[in-house]
């Protein structure tokens, strides 16, 4: 038994260090260029950085609102469903889920990220080549070197969600959305030096090899939680309105993609109507307000509608938006010398611009009962526009949730 421990403690020993030293796939990726003897620097740092914060925010959040809510009826003593629809998936609707009542949903996304503005990920560069400066053996420095540089970068994120949701009275819900996220990554570093210059910094063609490195990464982890709160309000004839509040956690780890490493509180509005009994348009309003930094709030906004074709089968279509307060990163950060007509400038490393940002997307789903209370969902997010990181083809999802 003794030497079972001595054994235990000493592959800790070993483990634990090595478990410290890993290094995270935001500095994998900020490293990336050394792959190719190139020496990473601030800006590097910063793309990385800013990439993996993009990255977090990128991951779609399935809406806390059930297919299925209630109200207390204390004349017949019993549950009597207030929903006429089965509802939205990527927006909530103002209906709460009904006194002592819960909801219990799961759910899976596939989340793959390639492109940045318009510009497959796969094909990462500056149309002009770095300045970098050049050594000889012995560590002097010789003059510079015009390289050009090309990264090939991959990201996949898959989502596994599971959110609680628990009626307090007939007008106030809670819930806690937990994800957990697997997310890889795959860089490419492609280079070869096109001009030399000496201290004098006049270039001249000199054409190079290329140099390729390769880097992989991956990460398992609870993403960001967040907590959410809906309190309906007094319909106004036919329109039904109610508040919402979110608090977004920062449980993931913003050096692997998977959080913001911020904490956020998003107010919101959220109105629908419903009509023929079983049509309900929907409309959602709220700012996500970054408490460590006001400049990187976002607004956001949402409309759509969901039909019930059948008792039992629900279609929805929704538009998803988001906009920027403010450029995720000062444009200097991101600037290295690059070689242009003959002289050197600041430009943005890589051609990748993290200035303010608005993203739209369309939501399309499905709801079924599959049985009771019990129902099943699939969805896709198209991206109707190019701004950030995106995903250019569909992004899928599906679930399954139930009321008790």
């Amino acid at each position: 038994m003794r030497r079972s421990a001595v054994l235990v403690v000493t592959a800790l020993l070993f483990v634990l260090p090595a478990l410290a030293q890993a290094r995270s796939l935001e500095q994998k990726l900020g490293d990336a260029s050394q792959l190719v003897g190139i020496a990473s620097g601030s800006a590097f740092d910063t793309l990385a950085e800013n990439i993996a914060d993009t990255a977090a925010r990128a991951v779609p959040v399935i809406s806390s609102s059930a297919g299925f809510t209630y109200q207390y009826n204390p004349t017949t003593e019993v549950f009597e469903r207030t929903s006429q629809t089965l509802g939205p998936l990527y927006l909530e609707r103002p209906d709460t889920l009904g006194r002592r009542k819960f909801n219990v949903s799961v759910s899976f996304q596939y989340v793959e990220l390639n492109s940045f503005d318009g510009t497959d990920l796969k094909e990462l560069e500056n149309g002009d080549p770095i300045v970098i400066r050049a050594f000889d053996a012995a560590g002097n420095r010789t003059g510079f070197r015009a390289t050009r540089l090309r990264y090939s970068l991959g990201l996949q994120n898959y989502v596994t969600a599971v959110g609680f949701t628990y009626g307090i009275i007939d007008d106030l819900d809670i819930n806690l959305y937990v994800p957990i996220i697997v997310t890889n990554m795959r860089i490419g570093v492609h280079a070869q030096d096109v001009a030399t210059a000496g201290l004098d910094g006049v270039f001249t063609p000199s054409v190079g090899p290329e140099r390729v490195g390769r880097d992989a990464g991956d990460a398992v982890g609870v993403g960001d939680i967040l907590l959410r709160a809906k309190y309906q309000l007094p319909r106004l004839n036919i329109l039904r309105w109610a508040l919402g509040m979110q608090l977004r956690l920062p449980s993931g780890s913003s050096e692997d993609f998977q959080g913001t490493g911020d904490v956020e509180l998003s107010p919101f509005l959220y109105l629908s109507t419903v009509l023929w009994n079983r049509v309900e348009p929907h409309m959602n309003l709220g700012v996500d307000f970054n408490t460590s930094d006001v400049s990187r709030s976002a607004a956001r906004y949402g409309f759509g509608v969901d039909v019930d074709v059948h008792p039992r089968v629900n279609l929805n279509v929704a538009y998803l938006g988001r906009s920027q307060f403010e450029a995720s990163a000062d444009p200097a950060d991101t600037q290295f010398a690059h070689l242009h007509g003959g002289q050197t400038v600041l430009e943005p490393l890589l051609g990748l611009d993290f200035d303010r940002k608005d993203t739209s997307d369309l939501s399309f789903g499905l709801r079924a009962v599959v049985w009771r209370n019990v129902m099943v969902f699939v969805n896709g997010i198209y991206a109707l526009n190019d701004s950030g990181l995106r995903n250019d083809t569909i992004i899928p999802a599906g679930g399954i949730e139930g009321t008790f």
